[in-house]
């Protein structure tokens, strides 16, 4: 039987867009409240987000985390100023063949190497995308030619349309890519086995942790792995039914206030 000494919560891992934070960015000054109160109860606190790392270090900085936070979906899991520790890739030639494809759609697609996102889609929708996530995406002119695998396809669609569109890439992508629709109007392609949930399940044994010590806390369809996953379990007031079925602790609070909320009580448990 596990003593309570090796059962107590040692490390939170907290989505960011829709979590963390609000809409706009809002939340933070409750977002810094919540790397504090980590901070003062010894406890390790990191991102696990869908966003590029080079979206996220301003926050990364701003909070004042330390440790490897996870990005790109889970295929990326790097600490500030350091090479990554954990880092999954689409196979080129796989990753060739979805590019031609989402050119024959004429979808606006977005190519996440490393820390860095490119892509070929020149025009407002790369303006209205790098403006929602505050980082300059680069354009290129090939992506085949830079000779790089990426560890995350995104693609942007019509939110009446995206239904369909991932139904047909899993028809046609299913057996070689892990695809989710991460929100309403985004569908990611990865190397098969990623997540949010397997980065965590690395990081935390790299610190020697089992999934009992861990705290997950999301709102929205690409953190329901990484919660059920975890030994405790949350969700934000604001976040959607799916999550709510899973998350063992449901705030009341919105975003970084529920959060907040979501932490205390597992402490108390």
């Amino acid at each position: 039987m596990e003593t309570r000494e090796n059962t107590q919560l040692s490390l939170v891992a907290c989505d960011l867009d829709g979590t963390l934070l609000g809409p706009g960015e809002t939340e933070l000054d409750t977002a810094l409240e919540v790397a504090d109160f980590c901070r003062r109860h010894n406890l390790r606190f990191t991102i696990a987000t869908g966003r590029v790392f080079g979206a996220v270090v301003k926050y990364v900085e701003l909070l004042g985390i330390k440790d490897p936070v996870i990005t790109n979906g889970g295929a990326l899991v790097a600490a500030l100023g350091e090479e990554p520790i954990y880092e999954k890739t689409i196979d080129p030639c796989l990753a060739g063949a979805l590019l031609r494809y989402l050119r024959s759609l004429n979808l606006p697609f977005y190519f996440v190497h490393g820390k860095d996102m490119l892509t070929e889609w020149e025009g407002a929708e790369t303006v209205t995308y790098s403006e929602s996530i505050s980082y300059d995406i680069r354009i290129v002119p090939s992506l085949e030619a830079l000779g790089i695998s990426p560890t995350q396809i995104v693609v942007r669609a019509e939110v009446h349309e995206a239904a369909e569109l991932l139904e047909a890439f899993r028809n046609r992508f299913s057996t070689r890519l892990s695809i989710i629709r991460s929100l309403p109007h985004l569908i990611e392609f990865q190397a098969p086995g990623v997540s949010k949930a397997s980065a965590l399940e690395f990081l935390a044994r790299s610190y020697g942790l089992d999934a009992n010590r861990v705290l997950a806390v999301g709102d929205g369809l690409n953190d329901v792995e990484m919660l059920s996953w975890a030994g405790r379990s949350a969700c934000v007031g604001n976040a959607c039914d799916e999550v709510k079925e899973v998350a063992t602790y449901k705030a009341s609070g919105l975003y970084a206030k529920g959060v907040l909320e979501a932490i205390k009580n597992s402490l108390r448990g």
